[in-house]
């Protein structure tokens, strides 16, 4: 990776006015980049990646066009077989995540992804579920083909409250989903609505 990726990323990250949250190289980041802007703690990066592959071996046929199969090998109407080893590769420990499980992510937790990226032709990306339930935006930066971070538009690291872990809830009568933020209220709806506003218009400008 050339030091070029590395001042791109950085140049675009102040320009937008994001800072990075560093996150170990463990071959987890990705999971851990999406715990941290979930739950505010990227130790839960398992949790996040077993909802992942979860939603990979529900939703098949949503996810397996995009995986890259051998060209020599015909679909079938049946679960591929390319397909269901990289579901089972990709539940393990340390396994880079890629694009499909960014849309996978977005499809689990209802929320649209922004992906600040290094790459020289495509400076952000957009990952938008197939429901949107939760108004917050998640942000990552993406060093091309090394790295995930957690970013955050400076001055809102504490904007909008945590998800709840499953089996963490304080009430136990409690009917609220386990992706539900705690503790929303409008001014988090309206912060965030600023963020998503952000966002277009850089996508506009990138466009011109």
């Amino acid at each position: 990776m050339s030091n070029d990726h590395k001042k791109r990323l950085a140049s675009r990250l102040e320009w937008e006015g994001f800072i990075e949250t560093k996150i170990k190289s463990d071959g987890n980041c990705q999971f851990s980049s999406l715990a941290d802007q979930l739950f505010r703690c990227p130790e839960h990066h398992e949790k996040v990646r077993e909802r992942i592959v979860k939603q990979l071996k529900t939703c098949p046929k949503i996810y397996r066009e995009f995986v890259e199969m051998d060209s020599s090998k015909k679909r079938t109407n049946e679960l591929p077989k390319d397909y269901s080893e990289y579901v089972k590769n990709m539940s393990k420990n340390g396994v880079w995540g890629d694009s499909v499980t960014l849309q996978a992510a977005a499809d689990t937790f209802g929320v649209k992804i922004v992906v600040i990226t290094s790459e020289k032709e495509v400076d952000s990306m957009e990952i938008v579920p197939k429901s949107l339930t939760l108004e917050r935006v998640v942000y990552l930066s993406y060093l091309a083909g090394v790295h995930y971070n957690s970013i955050y538009l400076k001055g809102s690291e504490t904007d909008a409250a945590p998800l709840e872990l499953p089996g963490k809830s304080k009430n136990k009568n409690t009917n609220k989903s386990d992706m539900e933020p705690q503790g929303r209220n409008e001014n988090d709806k309206d912060k965030n609505k600023e963020k998503m506003k952000k966002n277009k218009d850089r996508n506009q400008r990138k466009n011109k």
